[in-house]
């Protein structure tokens, strides 16, 4: 086990120290090597990332099928549920030829991994840690990870994040994660020196103690910027609202959150300089990013990335607790899509058009996807803060409205006008607050239909 792994385990203890012991104790750990925090698995990946991105097309297609294979390998000789499964079909490890016979294996749902969790990982080989995933479900689905994928996610996070010149500890404000807050003490923010990272609470951003906390940050003078689209959005909003200047950095990463047309163009504007959007899943089978406006461009040496139907479709590499093979993410592909020839190995999409969960069902069980109708938008949606849509029964849907100026019945009957959204029947409530995720995440759609069978 490495430094961090072991580290890692303990994290919630050292997040309750007082400051300056955090303080003291971060910075020391902070600056050790990443190989030494995180063993040769970091050192590892970082040599696979280089060799891979800078080969040519037939290494990238070599490597992707031997790490498939030593995938499929695996889980055949050491998961109860794949050895069933395949058996089931009629084929193996031996079955898979080339890059094209991934197809012979059968597609793995979130519903699967629920009801199969016992028998779909091991403990054989690594120490694992669990996880819990979002889905078209409203019961989040638990799995489980090897603790060596940190080292891996540090890598490639590193190798992506430098696309717009940051490097490992430089100095950044985070409007990302856990919640910092101590009302007691008129406390907004908090500094964490391992990662060198400013974090302010996403939750006080629209409010009243936002320009104390915007000082200081000007005090801390960030590098960059990173987090989720909608905190970096009510950060801007505020800035204009108390006639602040814009913080002077060198770049935006947004994470985490589904970005839209407009909020993307809306943040490049204001700061001028580059956005780098992170696209990945907390199973960590699938990362990509992409800079601006250009194309999602896919590290195909984390992952196997395939299209189906227009969905996203991963195969993990590196993970030996609990493989996904042909895993349905749930994700929409949309627009140009740039293949490796002659397969459906993708290395490039136009746009990524969010999680199952983001969809609505019409009356005649079609799905409409909520980045269409965001596209979409009237102007009475300039006076809103935050929006939610709730669905429990297919043809309704409940919108929750945070704004003090809007009137529910004319934003509803405007809604229900959109072309977008026929078939839907739409009730709008004006609400003081939407609650965001217990990280600050804002929660676009609370999908309680089980979307996958409905697709099907």
């Amino acid at each position: 086990m490495t430094v961090e792994e072991l580290l890692y385990q303990y994290r919630m203890i050292y997040y309750d120290f007082p400051q300056s012991l955090k303080i003291f104790l971060g910075s020391l750990y902070g600056n050790i090597p990443l190989s030494i925090r995180f063993g040769e698995g970091y050192n590892s990946h970082t040599k696979i990332i280089q060799k891979f991105e800078n080969a040519n097309e037939q290494y990238k297609l070599d490597f992707m099928y031997n790490k498939t294979l030593e995938t499929l390998l695996f889980a055949e000789k050491n998961i109860p549920y794949y050895k069933d499964i395949f058996n089931k079909y009629g084929i193996s490890s031996k079955s898979f030829k080339s890059l094209d016979d991934i197809n012979l294996f059968p597609l793995l749902t979130k519903n699967d991994i629920k009801k199969n969790l016992d028998k779909i990982y091991t403990q054989k080989i690594e120490k694992t840690v669990s996880y819990y995933s979002g889905g078209s479900l409203s019961t989040p689905t638990k799995f489980f990870l090897p603790v060596s994928t940190r080292a891996k996610e540090k890598a490639y996070n590193n190798y992506i994040f430098s696309k717009i010149k940051y490097q490992h500890r430089d100095k950044s404000l985070l409007l990302k994660g856990r919640e910092i807050v101590n009302v007691k003490k008129d406390i907004f923010w908090e500094y964490e020196p391992v990662e060198n990272f400013f974090l302010l609470s996403t939750n006080y951003l629209n409010s009243e103690k936002f320009s104390i906390m915007y000082t200081k940050v000007k005090e801390f003078k960030p590098r960059f910027l990173i987090g989720y689209p909608s905190a970096v959005l009510s950060f801007i909003k505020q800035s204009k609202l108390y006639n602040l200047n814009k913080l002077d950095i060198a770049g935006v990463i947004l994470t985490s959150e589904t970005i839209y047309k407009d909020e993307l163009q809306s943040i490049q504007e204001y700061f001028g300089v580059d956005v780098l959007t992170h696209y990945g899943h907390t199973e960590r089978n699938i990362i990509g990013y992409r800079i601006n406006r250009s194309m999602y461009n896919f590290m195909n040496s984390y992952g196997l990335v395939r299209e189906k139907n227009s969905e996203l479709i991963t195969t993990t590499f590196d993970n030996f607790t609990m493989p996904f093979i042909n895993y349905k993410s749930g994700d929409s592909v949309v627009g140009s899509i740039n293949h490796y020839e002659t397969t459906d190995i993708i290395k490039e999409v136009e746009n990524i058009e969010g999680r199952t969960q983001d969809y609505l069902v019409t009356k005649d069980k079609r799905l409409i996807s909520i980045t269409s109708m965001y596209y979409n938008r009237d102007k009475l949606f300039e006076q809103v803060n935050a929006i939610q849509y709730i669905q429990e029964k297919i043809g309704e849907v409940t919108v929750l409205i945070e704004s003090t100026e809007i009137n529910p019945k004319v934003l509803e009957k405007t809604m229900n006008q959109n072309l977008a959204y026929k078939g839907l029947d739409i009730t709008v409530h004006v609400v003081q607050e939407i609650k965001k995720s217990a990280r600050g995440k804002r929660i676009v759609c609370i999908q309680k239909l089980d979307i996958d069978n409905i697709k099907l």
